[in-house]
């Protein structure tokens, strides 16, 4: 092969490199920006990344000159040493428009992905379609993305970081994924941009208002993590792929352990003060968490979200487990519809992909009321029930205060064949909460009493009796009460006793 061949294999390859050209670079940089290259040499391990369809350009013959690699990155790599395949849209080249060319790269990292059972993972910024290349009749016949997402549910962890407007079938690609990461400022999600609603029904909006980052995290759920950049995007799928296995075909990996503060006396005595005997008393759940941990840390999982359940992965002695936990800082822990959807989800998740649950009870209930009704409060927590039900991962829980009708079964409850159930001396176990069970069934004595106050606070001492976790352990209905300081070591024993029975295998797809 003479000199002039690969003088123009390097020639070709640096114009791709080249992207959409230093202009074009330098705006994506101005505006805070990484470019798709920088995004993948950031997200993988130094070195470690193999592209794919480098020399790949748009065929459309206005088209072909002005798209190097056609606009997407694409190919494979290692983080923390575990390979994933990766698609990185360029929104250097058309303001990134997707080319049926990039469609076949992004297609064939998700094939070799599914063969190879490893995670894939879209870094996107991306509009619709190019419309030159997909206007049409040929249309008919596009849209294979997915049912190969279809296919990767469940079997592989699937990931998107949304970088930018994501309008259209973009936002589709990211909802079929276990963790989407909306980038504060610059990403956007949802049916179709301004431009389309402006012609669909003559309004004007701004993206923002169709699905900024804000309101993607907050208001719809459908952003399950909120980066203030992307670099905290970038790294928050490191963390999130550190507690999951590379297929449902494989187990967690573990990490070394590190200590958890409520191993110390001082931590020992903070968790055993911070929930207070007064049920109407609020404390941080996020701090209680914090002690029982490894190194005090865990990764939320649609923090803003629904806040009055928690959500999230953390370690125990270096095993990975997905924590759900009220909290009484929001709504007194009560779960809305929002709470329900977004733990749903993550209880489907970590069930795929064999993470075991723990489950920290202070709830007084379900949200109630009309208002909540009109979201269908009934069908959102029946489905929330059946995915608790038939998660076949180890459960443990743990009832530190209010522990109050289908609320509780949907948190472990007994009938969810938890491993462990055990209950703080403050927990109390109740049909409905005492205060609204007496209104209920003595109301009318109570408004004929000499005192009515006076015999409330009797009566309600007494249901309050009633519903102790002394009696309920007397009765068997859970296994033990525990001191605050014996928690972890209850969740440790759950992960020890369950370890050599779990066989993992694929076990269902994860629906958005």
């Amino acid at each position: 092969m003479d000199e002039d061949t690969l003088k123009e294999l390097d020639a070709r390859r640096a114009a791709a490199r080249a992207m959409g050209g230093a202009a074009a670079l330098a705006k994506l940089k101005a505006a805070g920006k990484l470019d798709a290259r920088a995004r993948v040499e950031q997200l993988l391990d130094p070195g470690s990344f193999r592209e794919i369809g480098l020399l790949a350009r748009s065929q459309h013959g206005a088209l072909k000159a002005r798209t190097p690699a056609d606009g997407l990155v694409a190919g494979w790599g290692t983080i923390d040493g575990r390979e994933v395949y990766v698609a990185s849209e360029d929104a250097s080249v058309i303001a990134g428009t997707r080319g049926r060319v990039a469609e076949a790269k992004s297609q064939r990292v998700r094939d070799l992905a599914l063969r190879h059972r490893r995670p894939f993972i879209a870094l996107m910024e991306a509009g619709a379609g190019r419309f030159q290349e997909n206007n049409g009749a040929i249309a008919a016949g596009l849209g294979a993305r997915f049912k190969e997402h279809f296919q990767l549910s469940g079997r592989v962890p699937q990931v998107a970081a949304v970088m930018g407007a994501c309008f259209g079938g973009p936002s589709f690609t990211a909802l079929q994924s276990d963790l989407v990461t909306i980038v504060a400022g610059s990403g956007f999600m949802g049916m179709s941009g301004p431009p389309v609603v402006k012609v669909g029904i003559g309004k004007e909006v701004s993206a923002e208002d169709i699905g900024g980052a804000q309101k993607s995290a907050a208001v719809t759920g459908q952003a399950d993590h909120l980066a203030q950049s992307d670099a905290e995007a970038l790294a928050a799928i490191r963390t999130f792929l550190s507690f999951l296995p590379s297929n449902c075909d494989e187990l967690p990996p573990d990490v070394a352990p590190r200590p958890a503060a409520c191993d110390t006396p001082e931590g020992a005595a903070r968790l055993a003060a911070i929930v207070s005997d007064n049920h109407r008393r609020a404390y941080d759940m996020e701090e209680l968490i914090g002690l029982l941990v490894d190194g005090g840390e865990m990764f939320q999982y649609r923090q803003s979200y629904g806040p009055s359940l928690i959500t999230a992965f953390a370690r125990m002695d270096g095993h990975a487990v997905g924590i759900l936990a009220n909290n009484p800082m929001k709504l007194a822990g009560a779960i809305d519809e929002k709470g329900i959807q977004k733990a749903r989800k993550f209880v489907d998740t970590c069930d795929a992909f064999h993470i075991p649950l723990v489950f920290l009870v202070d709830c007084p209930g379900f949200m109630v009321g009309p208002e909540i009704e009109n979201q269908r409060m009934v069908s959102l927590a029946s489905r929330f029930l059946n995915s608790v039900i038939g998660a076949s991962v180890p459960k443990a829980t743990i009832v530190l205060r209010k522990a109050v009708g289908l609320a509780y079964l949907a948190m472990g409850g007994r009938v969810m064949a938890p491993d462990a159930l055990v209950a703080w001396p403050t927990a109390q176990f109740d049909v409905m909460g005492p205060a609204a069970g007496v209104e209920l069934t003595y109301g009318k004595e109570i408004s004929k009493a000499a005192d009515p106050a006076a015999r409330r606070r009797e009566l309600l001492a007494s249901a309050e009796a009633q519903a102790s976790a002394y009696l309920a352990a007397e009765m068997a209905l859970i296994d033990d009460v525990i001191a605050p300081a014996e928690t972890r070591g209850v969740i440790l024993d759950v992960l020890a006793r369950t370890r050599s029975g779990r066989v993992p295998s694929f076990k269902h797809r994860i629906d958005p």
